[in-house]
């Protein structure tokens, strides 16, 4: 066999794996310049009617998964949010837990509430401008799922002060907000969601 016969298979190798890399190229190509008016047409109101997928979840729409309850609803159903409920109500604040805007709320447990010592709550219960800011203290406007506070540094919360958030804010390294350890994270509502936290902040 001769050494121009031995070339012959290599380059059949060669031209077959360069028109399988640039078939698929070649035929969109071609197949846009030469496609009919009526199918490049609906090709065209395909991309103008298109609605472009959020892939990064952003937070102001409700997702599918979440809960028909509001907020509200979710406190009230727990059976262990009876505590911050209370102090919600009596702040007047409770509008904002049943509305249409989204919120993020950290809750303490009746358990984590009841750390504090009685005439803390007492005192706390009396003062509405105090309880007030308590319970804004608790509340950040948006949708935050647990994987968004593991991004997050800080936010600030419906009274306008700045807290820390995220893995950071906790002290072991698992989600946490102004000092507490969030223990359990995406109760869902349709208005917004309640991360738990161990104690009150």
């Amino acid at each position: 066999m001769t050494e121009a016969t031995a070339k012959q298979p290599n380059r059949a190798v060669v031209i077959l794996g360069l028109a399988m890399a640039l078939g698929p190229l070649t035929a969109l190509s071609l197949g846009t310049k030469y496609a009919d008016e009526d199918t490049w047409e609906r090709a065209q109101a395909g991309l103008q009617n298109a609605q472009p997928v959020d892939m990064l979840g952003r937070h102001e729409s409700m997702p599918g998964y979440a809960s028909n309850r509001t907020l509200q609803q979710v406190l009230a159903g727990s059976g262990v949010f009876d505590e911050f409920e209370q102090a919600l109500q009596a702040s007047g604040s409770e509008a904002i837990t049943s509305g249409a805007d989204s919120y993020t709320l950290f809750v303490p447990s009746d358990e984590a509430f009841n750390r504090l010592p009685a005439e803390q709550r007492q005192a706390l219960m009396n003062d509405k401008e105090a309880l007030d800011k308590w319970v804004a203290r608790h509340i950040i406007p948006g949708r935050y799922t647990a994987t968004d506070l593991m991004q997050m540094r800080e936010a600030r919360t419906l009274d306008g002060e700045v807290i820390p958030v995220g893995p950071s804010a906790s002290g072991d390294g698992h989600i946490g907000v102004g000092g507490a350890g969030v223990v359990k994270s995406n109760i869902m509502a349709s208005n917004g969601i309640v991360h738990v936290i161990d104690r009150a902040l």
